[in-house]
């Protein structure tokens, strides 16, 4: 018996199982659904291979056909110096139809890629806020409503001494609690300027964190700043505010340092106070501290380091060494 064919299928041989279960093919041809996008791709591969192939040898054979004509047949009419800026200005002429729609390309590439950057960054900070807010206030509302059915409990029961104790914990925590809000606010409040540099984002910064917080701050900078990549960069900026969020917060301090030393391949920032000094041990997210572990986490990701001492004469100071490059989204 002879395979069944159809006008618009082609033969029965030439049919294969496309998505979902159905038959297709092309018609009269055999082609299949899944060899289409692979011809297209390999047409579309050829078509850039001779592009380029066409953007070199273009310009090379318009000027050797010029200088053919203007020597081997417009040798008597065209003056030398005539024929010398002829040539250059179609030479000029060819390269320029040729490399202003590839710049053209590639100015748009530059802007989406510049886009997705900043995309990138802007969700790694919604991300950073999302798990202070998570860390930080989430739980401390958790543990208000429960510090608050013990005191209920308590003052139900006649225990004034517990009732009192449960208070002042509540008093405590919605005292920390408004902190954070207020240093979640202050940080959504002095985000960077678009294009503005590590250094003057710094000195803007420390100069506003010391008059909220109502310490003494300076800052210094030395060698010449390298435009880091917008993720990285941001990155560095969320490592200096966390810094100096712990000094407010733990250090009881009276002043502040902030020194840059963007040195041959890496960026050292240093955060000094004259506080009290790191308690024995260091307290971390088991006891509600987060602030040394998201800024070895900001390191880490920037494949940096991180290294927390007591200073000489008291207080501490955090190092945080960033190359400029490596690490993760840089």
């Amino acid at each position: 018996m002879r395979p069944a064919t159809s006008p618009v299928l082609g033969r029965a041989e030439d049919l294969r199982d496309g998505p979902e279960g159905r038959w297709t093919a092309d018609a009269g041809s055999g082609r299949t659904a899944q060899e289409r996008p692979r011809a297209h791709f390999r047409a579309g591969r050829d078509w850039h291979g001779l592009f380029r192939l066409a953007t070199v040898l273009l310009p090379a054979i318009v000027v050797f056909g010029v200088e053919y004509l203007r020597h081997e047949v417009f040798h008597d009419l065209v003056p030398e110096l005539w024929g010398n800026l002829m040539t250059g200005a179609i030479a000029f002429g060819s390269s320029a139809l040729i490399l202003i729609p590839i710049y053209r390309r590639l100015e748009a590439a530059d802007e989406q890629l510049h886009a997705r950057e900043i995309e990138h960054a802007v969700s790694e900070e919604r991300e950073r806020l999302g798990r202070e807010l998570h860390d930080g206030v989430a739980q401390a509302l958790f543990f208000l409503g429960v510090k608050a059915d013990a005191l209920r409990r308590f003052l139900g029961a006649g225990a004034l001494e517990a009732a009192g104790q449960a208070a002042a914990e509540i008093t405590q925590a919605l005292n920390d609690t408004s902190s954070r809000v207020r240093d979640a606010i202050f940080d959504v409040r002095t985000a960077p300027e678009p294009g503005e540099s590590i250094g003057a984002w710094t000195r803007t910064y420390a100069r506003k964190f010391a008059e909220v917080h109502d310490l003494r701050g300076e800052v210094a900078e030395t060698g010449p700043d390298v435009a880091l990549p917008l993720p990285r960069a941001l990155r560095v900026m969320a490592m200096i505010r966390e810094g100096l969020h712990n000094v407010a917060k733990h250090a009881e301090a009276q002043s502040f340092a902030v020194r840059l030393a963007w040195g041959r391949d890496s960026l050292t920032v240093v955060v000094a106070d004259d506080g009290r000094g790191l308690p024995a041990p260091v307290p971390g997210p088991d006891r509600g501290r987060y602030g040394l572990a998201t800024l070895r986490e900001y390191a880490q990701a920037n494949g940096g380091t991180l290294t927390v001492s007591a200073r000489r004469g008291g207080g501490t100071e955090l190092v945080l060494c960033v190359p400029y490059r490596g690490g993760a989204g840089a």
